[in-house]
């Protein structure tokens, strides 16, 4: 996998590696190791302002979010094939994700590691506009998440 990780927030809460193996976790778990050693994404944690930003611009909301994923392939069919495969990048807002940890009474590596998973099942096609689709990526959600030592 290769995997560009950016931070634009000090201290970094968690070790490029601790990222990088939740997202190996991630893409594996959903379509197989030769998928995931293929794979190319982005993980940008930032600070409310840039989400927010980023929301307005590409969403038209005017508020900050917790997670926001950009695939490149949206509405392709994801394989591995000879080539790399781009999901494109998830931006995590990190005093965002920092609120919901102390609201739901989580670990803050924990809400984290949510929506970092979150967010990259929406890279792979995964939604939850419908109540069928919420079961299904919250479903895989949890199984992963499971999976995964913090």
């Amino acid at each position: 996998m290769k995997l560009l990780i950016r931070y634009s927030v000090n201290p970094r809460p968690v070790p490029p590696a601790w990222i990088r193996r939740l997202s190996a976790l991630v893409l594996k778990s959903v379509k197989g190791a030769s998928f995931g050693k293929k794979a190319e994404l982005s993980v940008v944690l930032t600070g409310d302002g840039e989400v927010r930003k980023l929301n307005r611009l590409y969403r038209k909301k005017d508020k900050t979010t917790d997670v926001l994923s950009f695939p490149l392939l949206e509405g392709k069919k994801l394989k591995a094939g000879k080539g790399s495969i781009p999901l494109g990048d998830v931006v995590l807002s990190l005093p965002q994700t920092k609120r919901q940890a102390a609201r739901q009474g989580r670990d803050f590596r924990a809400e984290l590691a949510l929506l970092l998973t979150h967010g990259i099942l929406h890279l792979l096609g995964y939604d939850h506009a419908t109540k069928a689709q919420e079961k299904k990526m919250f479903g895989l959600q949890t199984k992963i998440l499971k999976s995964f030592e913090f």
